[in-house]
């Protein structure tokens, strides 16, 4: 019996001997796969932060190229609103002169607006030319 005893103290000492080095294989295999997973862990979040500055610097960018663009854009609408405000006093001012020499040509053209000194020089006129008339028919009569 003491034999058998001895062969079954054997047989569990072996039997906890391969159980012992089977959980101390799993829990190696274990550690082993959660220090894989902690490096692709770690990996993946320093990428995420570099993607993460990346974008960060991209948004700046593109947040100082909108503000080009709504600077360029304002300065656009300024001078288009100049252009217009200048192109309308100028039809204006055009439309303002047309007018003063319509009215200034009717009021030529009107002999009853004439005053008393227009008479007189339009007389003036007409004897200036009587007398320049004459002088040239004196002129051509004493050439031939």
């Amino acid at each position: 019996m003491a034999e058998f005893l001895l062969a079954s103290t054997e047989r569990n000492m072996a039997l906890a001997r391969r159980w012992s080095d089977s959980l101390l294989t799993t829990f190696a295999d274990q550690s082993e796969d959660a220090r894989a997973t902690l490096s692709t862990l770690t990996a993946s979040l320093e990428a995420m932060e570099r993607v993460l500055a990346s974008q960060e610097e991209t948004n700046r960018a593109l947040r100082l190229s909108l503000q080009g663009y709504r600077q360029i854009v304002d300065r656009y609408l300024t001078a288009q609103e100049r252009t217009a405000r200048l192109v309308q006093t100028s039809v204006d001012d055009l439309k303002t002169a047309g007018d003063s020499q319509m009215e200034a040509a009717k009021a030529l053209l009107t002999p009853s607006a004439w005053s008393a000194p227009t008479e007189a020089v339009a007389q003036l006129m007409s004897m200036w030319a009587g007398a320049f008339t004459r002088s040239d028919d004196e002129s051509s009569a004493e050439h031939r």
